[in-house]
């Protein structure tokens, strides 16, 4: 049996295991055993952190132990290479051997190194060296792959991976940044964003610059504005910043560069808002973010989201659109381009692109599978950078935070502008807007709008018709869009012979029903991702095909303005609570999500609906998807589309008329009383 030592546990490891493992990374804190000595296993030697796929009860030796997932040794106040941190690797040779586990980690709580057991290389994700603690899907990721491979050093994973990986680590970041802005008393919390976001950029663009092979050893990069000790920092920033505005094509990012400038150094002989202490910390929280090219997730979402306030999120809300969303619709709109073909190139147009999110998630899924089927190259490489990924958004500050977004995950940049897609008046929008496109992709803006759409069916001024009708016109014939529409588009009675122009002009192939929670604290509107393809510029026969329909009832977020984590996992780690993220499973496999697997061949009418469970663990039977045939639809008075109106009709309750008299009375009866 395991037996607790009696002294006082460090505060950087009490630390480490509540604010970073299970707030950060969320795994359950009762899986986490900090300095306990298993004297079975590793003798009187007590592994400093372990990490297991069951709770310790401090009679479960055997079972935690042989389900353990990672193991840490743990050593304060020493840095990477002393005698401590030596000492630490030592000891990770021996009790990873008597642990059975095929990598160890050493961390001083401030940098993590993980260590492949048997050869003692650090080991990689994707490529680049791990510097922080990861999920309990990562750490079942990394046991599986060298438990299979015991010299392995790199691990690959794929789409769905690499985005927890990034955002996780990232988040932890922020938390951290979180911690240093307490004494900085910012104007608000669109200043503290900005600022964090600018001072991220001057990272990055010194990352661009050493991948083009451009960076210029006569002038001062990022990672030159330290000094041996920091007194030149902010000066060393300030003129980082400079260079930057003058020869770069950095400059179009002026606005966010000088609202670090002006906090670190102060405007017209002021005092700056933030000392040099706190723009050292700073400084060294996000050079160890590094690398930051090609991670792989929304860079501005996520700092909105860890430092934006309520009100800002619903203000903000008419151009974000939640990371686990845009990544799966881009995921199912792509799935048949898996191989890179230079005979066959396409291109990609989100019209209202916010700050990039559908964009960014489409970048990552396409290199994902090009690297998958072997056709990533250097000629793929340029398509994705300049020749794939458009752009449209009517506010130019979004347009920046765009082309942020699309440098993190790669590159894709090139073709972003502001402009109004229904209305374009400058130059690169017009021409961006005069262009056919095989993919569009997009969650446009909706209710009352300025500009009539194009439609012949009815008279509309709503964005969401307008858009609908843009897009249709921006497609390719055999084009494919996925468009984020709210509830009236499929069941207002005055749409109706709109309805019936789009079943005439495209191919509907799936409507998915989202959460009303999806997108809170933004809107609450109740909206649903339209996936179809364009036949044809004129009306046509009515499509033939049914329409696929599936309600998603279960994103892993509480269903609440909150929408915090629910985390609820099935005996195979399987998620019960999330039908969109993909999973590894506990043999270390990495899985689809239950909507991508059941994409367009799910149907659930003869077992008459499908069990499943709410954020609080309770259990329903509900139909959730299936083929709704095309008869059925024109059939209705209204065509109505609705995926609930078909797989949930409301049964009305009828009752008798000695009932409705009943009922009559007794309303009367409580009149008369008051």
């Amino acid at each position: 049996m395991a037996k607790k030592n009696g002294k006082k546990e460090a505060l950087s490891v009490s630390r480490l295991i509540n604010e970073v493992l299970v707030a950060q990374l969320s795994i359950p804190f009762k899986q986490i055993v900090n300095d306990s000595t298993f004297l079975e296993y590793t003798g009187s030697q007590r592994p400093d952190l372990l990490i297991s796929e069951f709770e310790y009860d401090g009679t479960n030796d055997k079972q935690y132990i042989e389900n353990l997932v990672a193991y840490a040794e743990v050593k304060d106040n020493c840095v990477v290479g002393d005698k401590d941190w030596e000492d630490a690797i030592e000891q990770g040779i021996k009790k990873a051997s008597a642990l059975k586990l095929p990598y160890f980690i050493v961390t001083n709580c401030k940098t993590t190194i993980f260590y492949n057991a048997n050869n003692l290389k650090e080991i990689s994700l994707n490529g680049n060296p791990i510097r922080e603690f990861q999920t309990i899907d990562i750490f079942r990721l990394i046991k599986n792959k060298l438990s299979k491979e015991s010299d392995l050093t790199n691990i690959c994973t794929n789409v769905d991976s690499i985005s927890t990986i990034s955002e996780a680590v990232f988040n932890k970041k922020l938390w951290e940044l979180a911690n240093t802005y307490r004494t900085i008393n910012f104007k608000d919390n669109v200043q503290k964003i900005d600022f964090t976001i600018g001072f991220i950029a001057l990272e990055y663009f010194e990352e661009k610059e050493i991948i083009d092979g451009k960076k210029d050893a006569t002038k001062i990069y990022w990672s030159e504005c330290r000094d041996e000790n920091d007194s030149k920092l902010v000066a060393n920033i300030g003129a980082y910043i400079s260079n930057l505005e003058l020869e770069t094509s950095f400059k179009e990012f002026k606005n966010l560069m000088d609202v670090v400038r002006n906090l670190i150094s102060g405007i017209d002989g002021d005092k700056p808002l933030i000392n040099k202490e706190n723009v050292k910390e700073i400084y060294e929280i996000i050079d160890s973010m590094k690398p930051l090219h090609g991670t792989g997730f929304d860079l501005f979402g996520a700092v909105y989201e860890m430092f934006a306030s309520s009100k800002e999120k619903k203000d903000f809300g008419e151009y974000f659109t939640r990371r686990h969303y845009t990544h799966i619709f881009s995921k199912l709109l792509l799935i048949d381009e898996q191989y890179f073909n230079k005979d066959r190139k396409f291109n990609i147009l989100d019209p209202a692109c916010g700050t990039g999110g559908f964009l960014t998630e489409s970048f990552k899924v396409l290199k994902n599978n090009y690297e998958k089927s072997g056709t990533y190259t250097e000629e793929t490489k340029k398509f994705l950078a300049t020749e794939c990924f458009y752009g449209i958004d009517v506010r130019a500050e979004n347009i920046s935070r765009t082309r942020l977004n699309m440098f993190l995950v790669g590159d894709g940049h090139t073709n972003m502008f502001d402009d109004n897609s229904l209305r374009p008046e400058k130059e690169n929008g017009i021409k961006t807007l005069n262009n056919k496109y095989q993919y569009v992709i997009t969650n446009p803006p909706y209710g009352n709008g300025g500009i009539k759409a194009n439609t012949d069916s009815i008279t509309s001024s709503r964005n969401e018709i307008a858009f609908l009708c843009k897009i249709m016109d921006l497609l390719n014939i055999g084009g494919k869009s996925c468009t984020i529409i709210p509830d009236g588009v499929l069941e207002n009675p005055s749409y109706k012979e709109f309805r019936k122009e789009f079943l005439q002009k495209c191919n509907i192939n799936a409507i998915i029903s989202l959460p009303k929670f999806a997108f809170a604290p933004y809107t609450k509107e109740k909206t649903y991702a339209l996936f179809f393809t364009k036949r044809s510029d004129t009306l046509s026969k009515i499509q033939k095909d049914p329409i696929w329909m599936y309600i998603i009832d279960n994103d892993g977020l509480a269903n609440s303005d909150k929408r915090f984590p629910t985390k609820l996992r099935n005996h195979r780690n399987g998620w019960k609570h999330d039908e969109i993220s993909g999973w590894v499973n506990t043999e270390g496999e990495e899985k689809p999500g239950i909507l991508e697997a059941r994409w367009l061949k799910f149907d659930d009418k003869d077992t008459n609906g499908t069990e499943w469970v709410d954020e609080k663990g309770i259990p329903h039977k509900l139909r959730k998807g299936g083929n709704i045939d095309i008869d059925t639809i024109l059939k209705d008075k209204y065509y109505t589309m609705l995926p609930e109106y078909y797989l949930r009709p409301y049964e009305p309750e009828y009752i008798t008329v000695e009932e409705l008299e009943e009922k009559v009375k007794m309303i009367n009866e409580m009149f008369k009383e008051v």
